[in-house]
């Protein structure tokens, strides 16, 4: 087989195998479908992405992943104890932040 032809099949397979079950032995519990989808960034905005994912040791779409499902909750959290825990959430941060300066 040519390397151009085993790629395509290499390619093709997530899309062939998608709807088959999970064998007996597989770890973990299937998340259902997923989307993916490109977002344009400024260069120097997505290296400071780059940057705080490093210290924060997790990949940088695991983060930015994050950051729109904390986003989507608040939208659809409009009550007075989602606002309260948004505060504390960043109450926390805020004191990341002074910790790491050296604020505090």
């Amino acid at each position: 087989m040519d390397i151009e032809r085993r790629v395509r099949a290499i390619q093709q397979e997530p899309d062939a195998v998608k709807d088959l079950p999970l064998p007996d032995d597989a770890v973990g519990e299937p998340r259902g479908r997923s989307v993916v989808r490109s977002v344009r960034l400024p260069e120097a905005e997505y290296a400071e992405i780059e940057q705080l994912a490093q210290q924060l040791d997790v990949p940088v779409s695991a983060l930015m992943r994050g950051w729109v499902l904390q986003g989507l909750a608040e939208e659809r959290d409009l009550s007075l104890l989602g606002a309260i825990e948004r505060v504390l959430g960043e109450a926390d941060r805020l004191r990341r932040i002074a910790h790491q300066d050296d604020v505090a």
